[in-house]
């Protein structure tokens, strides 16, 4: 539609963001979106608000897309399940932990591990944060480190993966808010073909893994952090030595699986692009290959329930599970997904509802005036943070915030598809941030749960490096991106500032372990 209902066109987005803040539950709060939604579009009929209600549900429940997406995350989630039980991914994890020499080792096997386990950021929390546990204590790393390893490493790594318990719920959410009119310098593009074009925008969740990785490396710390790790050192002096319990190894168990997943659904992908490119394959860029897939939803089930089917008879046939502990595993892996799928429903009836309310045209109105297309990234990337710090929830906040990013991107820039890539990652890379620094996130707790420290703790520790990463995010990613700088320029600029905020800024605490700890610096290395 053309028209719109005025500021009222913003009030289900509104209800949805207030609603979440002061419940902290995101499916009801997604569920008064819709019916605000309904209500302003049916002009306060509850008669018609009734039918709006129906049809937006309808539009998410029975289109083919939405049901090949949630196939593949309850296929993905699935094996996830299936190499968690069977002994495969701890198995993967313990084989990296045998290349760990000394602290350093400790911390860089802990943030390898983490990208190893790339498909599920809450296999990534648990899994990680319980198998590199023994061996930090062994070599004096806080579990406050070891927390804030698996913690920024797990959502950034999962949300940029192509075969992921992500991937589908973004592009799904992208896909649903593309407007119908779209310019003719956008012509062609789909959610998938949007989200592939935004990977090198994704600023913060780079970032991140790169001041991870810097920080294992180099074994520098600041502010909390460092009089956390001050403690781990002197506790592993005076640790009794313990001797090392030898575990079967079945890593093949995870490997062949997640190989499977990862190479048959980049070769359909590709293969996709390619048939769909036709001549113009050959000069095509890689990235410009896999978003031109016509059936991306299908060629990701595909290698999904492969993967799945490589996973169940790799672990029956090594006996490391029969059929009734594969059951388990199956419903294991799934029941968690299935919460997120009703979020991803509830978003997509939203998308559904306020499009009816003409919100992205109102927004276009008032923004237009007033805020210039290459502030959008920034101003986005800030919203989405703060969104998520305060409702704890990535995923709720993509849910509500894609639906008009994306549009008023197209209509504040129709001829500058830059600014709708980098809009949208900033959604994406925004709702990690605020997931990091939320003491409410479900991965902030998982996290320290599974790193076996207390979430205070937890988010103490981890929030400056958050923040850190977060401005550097802005200021060599967001804001010159929204000039059209070239995102793969800004990407070492921004890598090289946390390399060096890490070194000039962080000290080591082996250097540093004489001397009696304040009080409060005592209490984070004792929790840890």
């Amino acid at each position: 539609m053309e028209g719109h209902a005025g500021a009222a066109s913003l009030l289900a987005p509104a209800v949805a963001i207030c609603f979440a803040l002061a419940t902290k539950r995101v499916i009801p709060s997604l569920a008064a979106g819709v019916v605000t939604a309904a209500l302003v579009a049916a002009s306060w009929s509850p008669v018609g608000a009734m039918g709006g209600m129906w049809s937006a549900v309808r539009h998410a429940l029975f289109n083919l897309d939405h049901l090949t997406i949630s196939a593949f995350s309850l296929a993905v989630a699935a094996t996830v399940g299936v190499m968690g039980e069977s002994g495969g991914t701890r198995s993967m994890v313990r084989r990296v932990e045998t290349y760990a020499k000394g602290s350093r080792g400790a911390m860089v096997s802990s943030w390898l591990a983490g990208a190893i386990v790339f498909f599920d950021d809450y296999a990534n929390c648990l899994v990680v944060g319980n198998a590199m546990g023994p061996l930090c204590d062994k070599h004096g790393v806080s579990r406050a480190k070891l927390s804030y390893i698996v913690d920024s490493t797990a959502a950034p790594v999962a949300s940029l993966a192509l075969v992921s318990t992500w991937v589908g719920y973004e592009v799904g959410i992208i896909q649903d808010a593309l407007p119908k009119d779209i310019p003719s310098a956008m012509a062609g593009m789909t959610g998938f073909s949007i989200f592939i074009d935004a990977l090198p925008y994704r600023f913060y969740s780079l970032f991140t893994i790169v001041f991870v990785g810097s920080v294992a490396i180099m074994g520098r710390d600041f502010g909390p952090m460092f009089h956390a790790e001050q403690a781990a050192r002197r506790a592993r002096k005076q640790a009794p030595v313990v001797d090392e319990v030898e575990h079967e190894d079945r890593t093949w168990l995870a490997a062949l699986p997640v190989l499977t997943l990862v190479v048959l659904t980049l070769g359909l992908l590709l293969g996709d692009g390619v048939h769909n490119l036709g001549d113009k394959a050959s000069s095509a860029r890689l990235f410009e290959i896999l978003g031109a897939a016509k059936f991306p939803y299908v060629d990701m089930l595909c290698g999904a329930l492969v993967a799945l089917w490589v996973a169940v008879s790799m672990s029956v046939e090594q006996k490391a599970m029969d059929s009734a502990q594969v059951t388990r595993a199956l419903w294991k892996g799934v029941h968690p997904v299935f919460e997120a799928l009703v979020v991803l429903y509830l978003a997509w009836s939203l998308v559904s509802a306020v499009e009816t309310t003409g919100a992205n045209h109102y927004l276009s109105e008032l923004l237009g005036p007033v805020l210039p297309p290459w502030a959008l990234p920034t101003a986005v990337f800030l919203l989405a943070g703060a969104t998520a710090f305060a409702t704890g929830t990535s995923f709720g906040t993509m849910g509500i915030l894609i639906p008009l990013v994306v549009p008023l991107a197209i209509q504040l820039a129709p001829e500058l598809p830059h600014i709708l890539f980098a809009s949208t990652a900033a959604v994406l890379a925004g709702a990690c941030l605020g997931d990091h620094a939320s003491p409410i996130s479900d991965t902030t707790v998982l996290s320290a749960l599974g790193s076996g420290v207390d979430v205070v703790t937890h988010v103490r520790t981890q929030l400056p490096y958050a923040l850190t990463a977060g401005s550097i995010a802005v200021f060599a990613g967001t804001l010159p991106a929204g000039f059209g700088v070239n995102p793969l320029l800004l990407i070492p600029i921004g890598a090289v500032a946390c390399i060096a905020v890490v070194r000039f800024v962080g000290r080591s605490p082996e250097d540093e372990t004489g001397g009696a700890l304040p009080a409060d610096a005592a209490a984070v290395g004792s929790a840890s």
